[in-house]
């Protein structure tokens, strides 16, 4: 049982809630329920999740202006939609003149059925509420009792001072102890945290998912939303974890494959089917969550329409190993000024002058217009430019037009340099393709950042154009690549002693992954166990410095900061120790792209090194931590040295200090029973089980409910 895991001593059968409600205090109470928790994984998730929320109040307040919103979408449209008789508005000049009387029994039987299964989703959405406000309060009370955080305080705590607090309840305890099984720091959490996130960020990065469109003119082209995110996310990740989050152990077995893979595919055939059945529903939603929700923001500022952000795909390409939501809109957000700064750098005169030409025109009616309203208050309103078409019309169609326009107008003073600009971006994202190398002043690789940080408004046609290509991507597509997808999952799991199985990379488990180009102690013979782009290294130095206190538990991870601090006092001048403790204050580094020394002399006169090393990411923390670029410590090793297996270690020896893989070498024959253990299920049953109908799929993509769920 885990409570006697955390508490290092069997639970007392006397130790019942029941027994001891009105006996005990909160404190204790709230104790008892921390000492016995049953999932680890699910409590730190709710954990994080109220942080997230930034307490109780903040959270029930956000949901039930949630349930209201939706309802009030729900009642608004069909009241456009079925109770006003567009027809007499010319006629008349009142509301009650143009309402249909007993319109609600006259709707269409279309109209009555979206109405019935927006009505359920909304009903379905209140009982999750309801249901979920006494599981808000146990988190309260131990965010109050227990780590001493009122919710006056956890608006701006941060995240690092509520580990530090759980940590300081096992230390001072009396019940728990440092000889407690379950393994509890940073990175643990973290690792429980985002266990499935952490597969799909490996996914993204060996580029293992095929989301490409199979359309004429579009294979070449990729497609991923939102919608086909929450796709993916049930179809694969609810496929390969229980109910628990836990991995099911059938993936790590090799002779379970061939079923496996039949069963991913079934999956995707099936919901590829099921988005085609309720495409005219989630398209409805769209429309009518766009208007009410961006109608006013882009009617206030016009210019908003121009606007860019980072596309789905981009920020799952964008985010690390074991970084949290919170840290990585952190990291990333501060990216958007300079992208926007990078991308007004090239020339697009043509765009300019056909701008200011309009902003010019919409401008002189628009200020005539203005003119005129304040000679006359009352032509306002009531005078009619063209049939109809008042004063007050023209001047809303003009100024949002000229808003538009002056949008597009590039500012005149600025100074020509995208390559640095886009080496600042890069500095915040951490992305760098090999392609980009030695091209970052070139159109072409505008045009692909672009893709990445595109349009709103043509992110949002995206989502709309994905309820009809997400089914061709979910039946054709992604079925071709479930055999890849069932074998990462063995490849590249790992099993860690008080955590459970995990994603190897998240494990930063150099002796399996180490890329030596970006600095790793080890070399590794396959590239295919290798990250791609020093993924994992760059995951490693982030949370490091997202985390000072933490220490890593692996003598690989170790000998990682020990070499990236010696490449940071080298380039910088300064001597070439390091701290006895991570945690000891250190200067920061004010180390750029820009500035990139010459590394030789980080290694021995033997390593050659890469002549076009990526740009700097320098992590400025008043504690310890490296402040060099994971990915500008591009070593390559002499060719000949002592022959390694696919873990990255000598042959005979242990693959890792941080657990074996799954990985096989040679699959067993599918004659032998694929069920080893006790959790396996019917594999066949598995691919249609658990399917959440239409009212899963809005509710999953499109984020009505942003507040966390507990």
């Amino acid at each position: 049982m885990a409570a006697a895991k955390l508490l290092g001593r069997p639970p007392s059968h006397n130790e019942t809630p029941s027994s001891t409600r009105d006996h005990v205090s909160a404190i204790d109470r709230t104790m008892w329920r921390w000492a016995n928790v049953e999932n680890l994984d699910d409590f730190f998730q709710r954990v994080y999740m109220y942080y997230q929320g930034k307490g109780l109040y903040a959270i029930l307040l956000g949901r039930f202006l949630n349930l209201v919103i939706l309802g009030f979408v729900i009642l608004f449209s069909t009241f456009l939609i079925g109770c006003v008789d567009y027809a007499a508005i010319p006629d008349h000049h009142a509301l009650a003149d143009v309402v249909v009387p007993q319109c609600y029994a006259r709707l269409s039987p279309s109209t009555v059925l979206f109405l019935i299964m927006f009505v359920v989703w909304w009903a379905w959405q209140l009982l999750r509420f309801i249901r979920d406000i006494p599981a808000l309060k146990e988190m309260h009370n131990f965010y109050n009792y227990l780590l001493k955080i009122p919710d006056s305080d956890i608006q701006t705590v941060s995240w690092q001072q509520v580990i530090t607090q759980i940590m300081a309840i096992r230390e001072t305890n009396p019940n728990t102890s440092r000889s407690s099984p379950i393994h509890l720091d940073a990175h643990a959490i973290a690792s429980r945290i985002m266990r499935k996130e952490n597969y799909l960020i490996a996914l993204f990065n060996k580029d293992t998912l095929d989301i490409t469109i199979p359309l004429p003119y579009l294979r070449h082209k990729y497609m991923f939303t939102r919608d086909l995110e929450w796709n993916l996310s049930f179809c694969v990740l609810s496929y390969v974890f229980d109910h628990h989050g836990q991995l099911r152990k059938r993936f790590l077995h090799a002779k379970n494959r061939p079923l496996l893979v039949a069963g991913l595919r079934r999956r995707f055939i099936f919901m590829a089917l099921l988005n085609l059945t309720f495409a005219p529903f989630i398209l409805v939603y769209l429309l009518v969550y766009f208007f009410f929700g961006y109608f006013e923001a882009f009617r206030k500022n016009p210019s908003e329409i121009g606007s860019r952000n980072y596309s789905p795909f981009a920020k799952w390409k964008f985010r690390e190993f074991n970084e949290l939501p919170h840290e990585f809109r952190a990291r990333v957000s501060t990216s958007v000024p300079i992208a926007n700064q990078y991308l007004d750098q090239f020339p697009k005169e043509k765009t300019a002058l056909l701008a200011r030409f309009v902003a010019f025109i919409s401008g002189s009616f628009a200020a005539v217009l203005l003119l005129l309203t304040l000679y006359d208050a009352e032509a306002f309103v009531n005078f009619e430019i063209t049939p109809s078409r008042t004063v007050f019309f023209y001047t809303g169609i003009f100024g949002a037009i000229f808003g538009v326009a002056r949008g597009m107008i590039p500012d005149e003073h600025l100074v020509f340099e995208p390559e640095s600009l886009l080496r600042q971006v890069m500095e915040h994202t951490h992305y760098f393709p090999n392609e980009w190398r030695g091209q970052l002043h070139t159109d072409s690789v505008r045009a692909q950042f672009c893709q990445l940080f595109d349009y709103k408004v043509s992110l949002f046609v995206q989502e709309l154009a994905s309820v009809f290509l997400t089914p061709i991507v979910l039946g054709f597509s992604l079925p071709q690549c479930a055999d890849q997808v069932v074998d990462f999952f063995r490849e590249f799991s790992i099993h860690v002693d008080g955590v459970g199985t995990v994603c190897s990379f998240a494990q930063f488990d150099f002796a399996r992954h180490g890329n030596v180009r970006y600095g790793a102690p080890v070399k590794v013979s396959d590239d295919h166990y290798l990250s791609k782009g020093g993924k994992m290294e760059k995951s490693f130095l982030n949370f490091k410095a997202n985390h000072p206190e933490w220490e890593p538990t692996d003598m690989t991870g170790s000998m990682y900061l020990t070499k990236m601090t010696a490449y940071q006092h080298t380039k910088h001048g300064q001597p070439s120790t390091r701290p006895a403790e991570h945690g000891q204050p250190h200067p920061p580094s004010t180390s750029s792209a820009e500035n990139e020394d010459d590394l030789g002399s980080t290694r021995q006169s033997s390593t050659p090194l890469d002549q076009t090393p990526p740009p700097d990411f320098a992590f400025q923390r008043s504690h310890f931590v490296p402040t060099i670029t994971p990915s500008s410590v591009e070593f390559s090793e002499p060719p000949t040295r002592t022959t390694l297996n696919q873990y990255g270690v000598p042959e005979g020896r242990v693959p890792s200090n941080l657990g074996d893989s799954f990985a096989k070498p040679k699959p067993s024959s599918l004659g032998q029973d694929p069920y080893a253990s006790e959790e396996e299920d019917n594999l066949n049953s598995e691919a249609v089980h658990h399917v959440p109908g239409v009212i899963g799929i809005l509710n999953q993509v499109y984020d009505l409910n942003n507040n966390p769920t507990m």
